[in-house]
This record gives C-alpha cells, structure tokens and sequence, in this order.
C-alpha cells in the first residue's frame, strides 16, 4: 500500500487534491520502482491541476513533475540502473506518491553531492533556467540582459547562473520584500512599485541583448522597447495573468521572440543530452553557484496543507513534500 495525491476533477488544487491509499501493481519487467523522498510543489503543477492542459492530462491523474527517490526495484529486463541508486524519474507527473514505476531511461542520475532537498528542487527552475540561458539566447560573457520576478526562485537561479560567466543582470523586483531577497552582482535594480516605475527605472539602459519576461501584460512592451535590434525576448511566464497585447509585435518587428517549455526540450531530446545538461546543472548547485531556498517541508499525507502554504506563488522558498 501507498499514499498518494490523486486529481479526480481539475479546478483549484487545494480544491480538488485528495489523499488516497492504493495498492501497488506488479512491477513491469521493463520499468523501474522509484521510492519518492522528497517533492516539489511548482506552478506547472498547479496548472494542470486547474485543466490548462485538459487536452493531454486524463483523469484521475497523480500531479508532481518535480521527485527525488532512490530506486527500489528493478524489472528483470532493466540494465544500468540498480536499488539504491538516486534518481529525478522526468518527463511525466506522478512525483506526489510514495512509488513511482517508471522507464529506467527517463531517470536522471543524483550525484551524491546533493542533498536529498537539493535534489528535489535540482530540476524544473534550474533547468529551465540552463535551456533559457545556454540554448535559447546564447549567455556569454559581455551581454546584457533583464530579468524580471527577479526575486523568485527562477529569478535568484537565473541571476547565479549569468554570474557564473561574468554577465550581471539587470534585476527587476515588485517590491521592498523581493529586494532585500536579492542575492548576486547586478548591473541594476529596478523596483517597480507603481505604474510608471519599469519606463523610468530602465531610461538610459537601451542596447539589451536579451530579456526574460515572465510577468507578460503591457509591461512586456516596456521591456522589449530596450532591446538591441535583433535583441531576444525570452518569454516563460505569465505571472500577471494577462497576455502579452497584440499591438507588441507590431511595435517590435525588429526583435526576436521565443517561448520556452521545459517539456517540450525534455520531450524532444536525446536522454543523453539531458543527463549531460543536468549534471552540468547539479555541479553548479553542488557548487553553491545556484541554490534554492526551501520555506516549508511537509509529509505527503498533509497535501492539502501544503498547498494552502505554497499558494498563492510568492517569494520566500519552496514548499516539499517529503
């Protein structure tokens, strides 16, 4: 028997998350068996949770992308992987149980270097921050780029990996409280407090080479209007719950504009090329050059309150489940 988190409608998540118990199905001779230790609560698992995704998400569904385990078991037909060793199981949910049967190739090796926390936290935001960064506009040393949420969990990330290679961010915050959580060499700080303070704070600062927006709505107009021609905006999120408007691109035609979904690069690449993108990922954070800060733990069966903790989304650390 195990305990685990099961989506039965979509809506609200500390609606519609319950606790179950369940039995656990044979092992496949081709999979793995993962005892899940530790979990992240992230906002890709609360959009699923809500039917965002309603076409590619059937119900009932086990949400968590984001679980750091040691494997239990391993089916007769499984070679590479043995019991004990520490693994992130990717590319599906089901991270909110206690096992997790799973394909050993989509498992991505632990160093032991990281912590048990460290681990459960190693994947979505530094990640997506590595594809952001290294794949989609190309970090070197000598650029300039903004990012803004800079206080957050991606935003603290972010700014440690451009430190790694010499480039300091210009950081945009909402308030004093994201400021005083500001970690890292910066080239600014700007704290948008009112309407008006993103124009003013970011006059002077035109020749961009990139920026990576996720807040969305108008202000994105005001972040691309200091890009460099042919100057990347990067953009990951949406935190403002308003859509970038339409009359940005016709105002920006002389600018590059991508999106950015970990899942669709997971989804898409050889699990070669994703280990060796992690590992890069895990000797920072075995570094110290990235870290995220952890606020609250909670055991799997108090789900529910720690989705009360976690949500909404703010500065201030992760919630776990573990």
């Amino acid at each position: 028997m195990q305990y685990q988190a099961v989506v039965r409608k979509f809506g609200p998540a500390e609606e519609v998350v319950g606790i179950e118990r369940a039995e656990l199905a044979p092992l496949s001779r081709d999979q793995v068996r993962v005892r899940l230790l530790a979990r992240s609560i992230n906002p890709s698992d609360i959009i699923t949770i809500s039917g965002a995704y309603a076409g590619r998400t059937t119900l009932p569904f086990i949400p968590g992308f984001e679980a750091f385990g040691v494997v239990e078991a391993c089916g007769e037909e499984v070679h590479g992987l043995v019991p004990g060793t520490r693994v992130l199981p990717v590319r599906s949910a089901g991270g909110w149980q206690e096992f997790k049967d799973t394909d050993p190739s989509w498992c991505l090796r632990v160093p032991d270097a990281l912590s048990d926390f460290e681990a459960a936290t190693s994947y979505v935001n530094p990640m997506t921050a590595w594809l952001m960064l290294h794949k989609k506009i190309g970090l070197r040393p000598g650029m300039r780029i903004a990012i803004n949420a800079a206080a957050s969990s991606i935003g603290s990330i972010l700014i440690g990996m451009a430190n790694a290679v010499g480039v300091q961010p210009i950081a945009i915050v909402r308030s004093e409280e994201s400021l005083a959580r500001l970690r890292g060499r910066l080239e600014a700080v700007i704290v948008e407090r009112a309407d008006g303070d993103l124009a003013t704070g970011l006059a002077g600062r035109s020749g961009l080479d990139a920026v990576l927006d996720c807040v969305g709505g108008t202000r994105a107009s005001i972040l691309a209007d200091v890009l460099k021609p042919g100057g990347h905006f990067l953009h990951y999120g949406l935190l403002s719950g308003e859509s970038i408007p339409p009359s940005f691109w016709a105002s920006h035609s002389d600018i590059a504009f991508s999106y950015c979904h970990l899942r669709e690069w997971v989804h898409s690449e050889a699990m070669g090329d994703v280990q060796r993108a992690y590992a890069e990922v895990a000797a920072m954070i075995a570094c110290k050059v990235i870290a995220t800060e952890v606020r609250e733990v909670y055991p799997l069966e108090m789900t529910g309150e720690a989705l009360r903790a976690a949500l909404p989304f703010r500065t201030g650390g992760k919630v776990l489940l573990a």
